[in-house]
Order: C-alpha cells, then sequence, then structure tokens
C-alpha cells in the first residue's frame, strides 16, 4: 500500500479554514526569529505542505517576508514584517 493510501492529506479548503488560527501559532513562532517552512513545520508539528499556504497567506497580507537567499535545500527563511514585530520590552 502506498504512502498516498495509508496517509489522508487534508483537503486545501480544509487547510485554508485553519489560516485564521494558524497565523498567531506561526507569528509566535517566528518572534523567536526568522525559520524556514520546515523549521517552522517541525514546531508546529504539522505539515510543510500546510504550512506554505498559511506562511503565503500570511505573506500576502504583509505579515511576513523572505529574507536573504535560499538555502542550499531552496528554502528561505521567513520573518515578521516590521509592522507585525512585537514590541520591543
Amino acid at each position: 500500500m502506498s504512502n498516498t493510501q495509508t496517509t489522508r492529506l487534508r483537503d486545501m479548503l480544509d487547510i485554508a479554514q485553519d489560516e485564521m488560527i494558524m497565523k498567531d501559532r506561526i507569528a509566535g513562532i517566528l518572534e523567536q526569529g526568522p525559520k524556514t517552512i520546515p523549521e517552522i513545520s517541525e514546531a508546529l508539528g504539522c505539515p510543510s505542505r500546510e504550512v506554505t499556504v498559511w506562511l503565503f497567506g500570511m505573506r500576502r497580507h504583509g505579515m511576513v517576508e523572505a529574507i536573504g537567499r535560499a538555502d542550499v535545500d531552496g528554502y528561505f527563511q521567513y520573518e515578521l514584517t516590521k509592522t507585525h514585530s512585537p514590541e520591543p520590552a
């Protein structure tokens, strides 16, 4: 049996519906510093495929931005934009 038969991938609509909840969790992770999609995925315990949808939604709304160059695996680091970064203590 193939992996796609044993693991049900969530529908894109289901993933998109979680965006409002997950953007706050992702922002909390990015407050600790820039992270790649796999790093965010690991911290959340969610598939990279889902993190990509949520992160690109945040990017579309100006909450995060890619920084620097892609790493050797082709992943960019993302950070909160200045308007969405926490206030310094």
